[in-house]
């Protein structure tokens, strides 16, 4: 296997901004829809009294079982000893925590009054 190469992204580059750019991009439209779907109701999702699952339990359930897999290539150097994986190690595992917030927040969000998790919780 050929041997990783990371390089840093610097902060006045067309690269960084570019990058940056898009992660704003998408945090909003991620944010719109969220707001479109809370204040118009699940309707719009494709769930109704006979669907109980709308797109937002697909993406969560898709997202959660994401994180999993990458947490799979996280443990591949550790647990089985190879060290062609060893770089992609925290890579894997950033992208694990993120995959695994990102279900989470949609389902939080699904709940309708995300506030009242705080009573579920205690």
């Amino acid at each position: 296997m050929e041997t990783a190469r990371f390089s840093t992204i610097h902060a006045n580059s067309v690269q960084y901004w570019i990058l940056l750019g898009t992660l704003v991009l998408g945090a909003l439209v991620g944010y719109l829809a969220a707001h479109h779907m809370d204040v118009e109701g699940h309707h719009i999702t494709g769930m109704s009294n006979q669907i109980v699952w709308g797109f937002p339990h697909v993406a969560a359930v898709f997202l959660i079982v994401a994180a999993s897999g990458a947490l799979n290539v996280a443990s591949i150097s550790s647990v089985f000893g190879k060290v062609d994986y060893k770089p992609l190690a925290r890579l894997s595992a950033l992208l694990a925590i993120a995959l695994l917030v990102g279900g989470l927040v949609i389902l939080v969000l699904d709940l309708g009054r995300p506030d009242r998790l705080i009573i579920a919780m205690t």
